[in-house]
Parts: structure tokens; sequence; C-alpha cells
């Protein structure tokens, strides 16, 4: 599965990298992801890769394991509001 680095203290919005739709899958375990934007910002002062693209709920608690903040954002979520929130939080810690 390929790999991002997400750098000391940075946030990053994962939105192109989500897989949104099961097609072309046919298997009736995989549902599409609910989210429309996943945002990932990184407190520690050392770099962590992550898995890209986002394939289902299960990589938000993987990737919150790592130290990681991991936001997700629905339709109907403020996003600038949420990447901010995030962007404050990396920055305290």
């Amino acid at each position: 599965m390929p790999k991002m680095v997400i750098l000391p203290k940075m946030v990053l919005a994962l939105g192109g990298y989500i897989r949104e739709t099961v097609f072309p899958y046919k298997d009736e375990d995989i549902k599409p992801f609910p989210y429309r934007n996943v945002i990932v910002g990184n407190p520690l002062d050392e770099p962590v890769k992550i898995e890209v693209p986002v394939y289902d709920e299960s990589w938000i608690e993987e990737h919150k394991k790592l130290g990681l903040i991991i936001v997700t954002v629905d339709e109907d979520d403020d996003f600038v509001g949420l990447f901010n929130m995030v962007k404050n939080k990396v920055l305290k810690k």
C-alpha cells in the first residue's frame, strides 16, 4: 500500500486520498467511506508514515494509535474551522 509522510507539527487534508465509492468492487462487505474528508495532524516531534488512500473507517483508529490527531469531515461541516482547530491542537502539543 502507498505511504505518505507527515512531518512534525504538520496538518493535512486527505480529501483527494479517499475511496468514496465501492465501484468497481463487487464484494458485499465493502462499504463506501462515510466522510467527505479526513484531517490529519501530527503533534509529534518526529515524522509519521500513513497509508493512503483511505479505504474504510478502520483506517481512522489505526492512525490514531500512531499518536496522530484525526478529524473526520462530513458534507455539512465547516472544513476551514475544523482544519484550524486541528492546526491549533498540533501547535499546542
